[in-house]
């Protein structure tokens, strides 16, 4: 009896031990965010300016707003920081982020093979997908469809990699124009001037939903390119950031911040099956 109370004493003293751990690395973690400045957020953009509808500048020109800004922004304030957003290309995200210049990634592509084991990602459980949208008006219904018309796509985007890994409908195309951001993408197919385009789904219906040249309706073509998932990525020996970040990610899903926000936006394209669960999962 007395060994099994000093057992059970041990396992206690042991789990304070490990909370009382957890805490302090915590504090450690958020005193270091407070030390440079907040919680520096790089994500990719392939636009100018924002990149709707995924980060956004507020009215006090802060990119605080969107599906990726608002949940960053969020997750900053419940540390006790604020969020820094920096832009960063998509070849050069991952160096950013090894090098310091940022804490963690959001709405970047996954690790390539080679930077698995040295990265932490969270699965936040929003998959979107690169499709071809052509106008309502336009026969063309299929992938097959696109053969010998004039596409568009943003430069950047991961319609334009997705479009460049689908190789033989990249070539069996008459020719691709490449365009700053999505507006324009959209001003080329109202005028004519290409027959389709190839887009990312959410960047697509946020912007025809707010595109000025009314009598143009657009379409997609119901098989897609491919799908990415959203992400959430920092270093590996970032561990209790990440495990930080996923937790306060999972309570915005849990209470229907994250469902919220795509519904605002008009994405409920993007709310996955894993949205009706805990939709973060950590990979270490």
């Amino acid at each position: 009896m007395k060994l099994f109370k000093r057992t059970v004493a041990f396992i206690i003293a042991l789990t304070v031990t490990v909370s009382v751990l957890a805490a302090c690395n915590s504090e450690s973690t958020v005193s270091r965010l407070n030390d440079n400045g907040g919680l520096r957020v790089g994500y990719c953009s392939c636009s100018e300016a924002d990149d709707a509808p995924f980060v956004l500048e507020s009215k006090e020109g802060k990119a605080s707003e969107g599906i990726t800004g608002e949940p960053a922004s969020n997750v900053a304030d419940s540390f006790g920081t604020n969020a820094v957003f920096t832009r960063v290309n998509t070849a050069e995200s991952y160096d950013k982020l090894m090098d310091g210049s940022v804490d963690c990634l959001w709405n970047c592509p996954p690790p390539s093979k080679a930077l698995v084991s040295s990265v932490r990602t969270i699965e936040t459980g929003l998959y979107y997908r690169q499709v071809i949208m052509t106008t309502s008006a336009s026969k063309i219904n299929r992938l097959a469809d696109v053969k010998g018309k004039s596409l568009a796509v943003v430069s950047g985007s991961d319609a334009q990699v997705e479009l460049h890994n689908a190789s033989v409908m990249e070539k069996s195309l008459k020719k691709i124009i490449i365009c700053s951001n999505m507006q324009q993408v959209l001003q080329k197919l109202a005028s004519g001037e290409v027959q389709c385009a190839a887009v990312d789904e959410p960047q697509a219906i946020y912007a025809a939903a707010h595109f000025k040249e009314k009598g143009t309706d657009f379409k997609y073509i119901k098989t897609p390119i491919a799908e990415s998932g959203l992400v959430i990525v920092t270093r590996a020996d970032d561990a209790d950031l990440c495990s930080l970040l996923a937790e306060k990610y999972v309570s915005l899903s849990q209470k229907n911040v994250i469902k919220e926000l795509c519904q605002k936006y008009g994405l409920d394209v993007m709310l996955s099956s894993a949205m009706k669960d805990n939709p973060a999962e950590v990979n270490t």
